[in-house]
């Protein structure tokens, strides 16, 4: 597979895991799939992990622009595309909720924490 290609999975795979967050985060009353877990937010950790030991072997001038392109696009395609698809069943307060919102704000900044972790201590050194 084409490191492009590969670039699109991890994006798609990545908004999976946003909804995958969501379901662990969300209260029980929404149905029977719901976790109610307060710390859904660690699922973020070893995922972004694997995103910045993948994005961190990428040459270097493209590394950062990969990473920000494949975290975009991944938080998309998790947080705006795929509730869009929910707003068939269900109304827009359901599909874009505030406690929808902040589940996402926590796994993104335990996740993106994780992420430049990672990548400084991969970073090439002087003279590498």
């Amino acid at each position: 597979m084409s490191p492009r290609g590969f670039r699109v999975v991890a994006a798609i795979l990545l908004a999976g895991a946003i909804h995958v967050d969501w379901h662990l985060a969300r209260p029980g009353h929404h149905s029977d799939l719901s976790g109610h877990w307060a710390q859904h937010w660690l699922l973020g950790i070893p995922v972004f992990a694997l995103l910045a030991v993948y994005l961190s072997r990428q040459p270097s001038q493209h590394r950062w622009r990969s990473s920000a392109v494949l975290i975009l696009a991944g938080g998309f395609l998790g947080q705006i595309l795929e509730p869009l698809s929910e707003l068939w069943g269900a109304p827009w307060s359901y599909a874009f909720s505030g406690i929808r919102w902040s589940a996402f704000g926590e796994f993104m900044a335990a996740g993106l924490l994780t992420f430049l972790v990672i990548m400084a201590l991969r970073e090439p050194g002087p003279g590498s």
